[in-house]
């Protein structure tokens, strides 16, 4: 995931500077990289809400994580012109610049608290997380091993992927 975040992040930086230096190839090369980690982001931001709403509520959860995104497409097109009367044309790439840097801290803040937050939940650890609980155990090889079998259980290889049903191929 925080790779994912500091793709989104260097991609916008090389969109500001190249806005800023008015080079088309650095802001082209900004927008490759910042839609590189644009679609693992949404996987990313969907798997934590399922990971916290699977028991109760999961529909409007997910439903909210969409309203959230196309209102803030709707909220930056309606900003960006006024923006630009305003403060000059470089000042959406500010905002949207200031924006994604305060997306990556609040993912690093995430992932330093996951576990406490994924405890106090009660939600279900992902496989890398118990298998690396499991390495770092120093309780009893019994269950260390019960862990790893519970991660394995969790993982998803490519050949099961032909095992889909009808309805996923439709």
């Amino acid at each position: 995931m925080l790779s994912t975040v500091l793709k989104l992040d260097l991609g916008q930086v090389l969109l500001l500077i190249g806005d800023l230096t008015k080079d088309v190839r650095l802001m082209t090369v900004g927008i490759f990289i910042f839609g590189i980690g644009t679609s693992p982001l949404s996987v990313v931001q969907e798997t934590i809400i399922v990971r916290f709403f699977k028991s109760h509520g999961l529909g409007i959860s997910l439903a909210i994580g969409l309203i959230a995104g196309k209102g803030a497409s709707f909220v930056s097109a309606a900003t960006s012109y006024p923006l630009t009367q305003r403060y000059g044309s470089h000042a959406p790439f500010f905002v949207a610049t200031f924006l994604t840097g305060l997306s990556v801290a609040i993912n690093l803040v995430y992932v330093t608290a996951s576990k406490w937050l994924i405890e106090e939940a009660g939600a279900e650890p992902e496989a890398s997380d118990i298998r690396s609980e499991a390495q770092l155990s120093s309780t009893s090889l019994s269950e260390a091993q019960a862990l790893e079998k519970v991660a394995a259980k969790h993982l998803v290889n490519f050949r099961d992927v032909t095992r889909l049903g009808d309805m996923f191929w439709a």
